[in-house]
């Protein structure tokens, strides 16, 4: 008969979408097996895809299981662990992936019109669209061509979960991606906006605070993959293969025009 002890284990986040945090998965010794514990250290909720393979033990949910992490928190209790027979042995390995949000959240297109990331009186082009062929393929995703240093500011409002400022480099290659400099925001229906290719420096907000549409956030740069300077604007859900990005809709002109937006084509804001 196999003697049950309190032990904690890690997890190393190996196969992590969209840069999720690291998340903490432990159990501790429980009356018929172990109960199942997560720490979620973030400040946004994540989504965790959990599947065990286990001998002599059930667990309380599907064997493949998704589980979604509200925002910092600790010892978040996912399930138990029952040991079948006191006899045998029992043990068990499990398999993980993760991302950040809500991975059961549905993809809404049409729930929010957005504004144009930049100051009034401005006209920029979109160099390149939803789906574009360069590399936006499978991604909606816009690029705004812009001058070094051009004052992006907030699409809608929300809270600053990232900010990564300090690479130089750049290059027309996937490889540079690495580089990449942005600001992520999450707004309160779980989904994300990502500004990409931020100058060196070039954050104007922290991590953790709460914006309002039209601050001004970052500098625009030419950093990572990149051909030249423009911003990369992206809105997407969580998924734990690939992000699940989405079409946005923004006021144009004065405002009282919406619309998606074309590649090839310039807008501009005057509100």
């Amino acid at each position: 008969m196999r003697t049950l002890h309190t032990f904690i284990f890690f997890f190393i986040c190996s196969v992590c979408a969209t840069n999720a945090q690291e998340l903490n998965i432990y159990t501790e010794q429980a009356q018929k097996g172990y109960s199942v514990y997560v720490d979620n250290d973030a400040i946004y909720p994540q989504s965790l895809l959990l599947q065990f393979k286990l001998t002599n033990l059930a667990f309380d949910n599907d064997n493949y299981s998704i589980f979604v992490l509200p925002a910092k928190t600790k010892r978040y209790k996912i399930g138990n662990l029952t040991v079948q027979n006191p006899r045998l042995k029992n043990s068990f390995s499990y398999t993980t992936k993760t991302t950040k949000g809500d991975v059961l959240l549905d993809v809404k297109t049409n729930a929010v019109v957005y504004d144009l990331p930049y100051k009034k009186g401005n006209s920029f082009k979109v160099s390149q669209g939803y789906n574009g062929n360069l590399s936006h393929k499978n991604e909606f995703a816009l690029d705004f061509t812009m001058p070094i240093g051009t004052e992006i500011l907030a699409a809608r409002e929300g809270t600053v979960i990232e900010v990564v400022q300090h690479n130089t480099k750049s290059c027309p290659q996937e490889e540079c991606k690495k580089f990449n400099n942005y600001i992520t925001v999450l707004h309160n229906d779980g989904s994300f906006a990502s500004y990409v290719h931020i100058n060196y420096n070039g954050a104007r907000c922290k991590v953790g605070e709460v914006i309002n549409r039209g601050d001004v956030i970052a500098l625009s740069g030419n950093t990572g993959w990149s051909s030249g300077p423009h911003l990369h604007f992206v809105c997407f859900f969580g998924g734990f293969d690939a992000v699940r990005s989405f079409e946005t809709k923004f006021k144009l002109n004065d405002g009282s025009l919406v619309s998606v937006l074309d590649e090839g084509k310039s807008y501009l804001r005057d509100y």
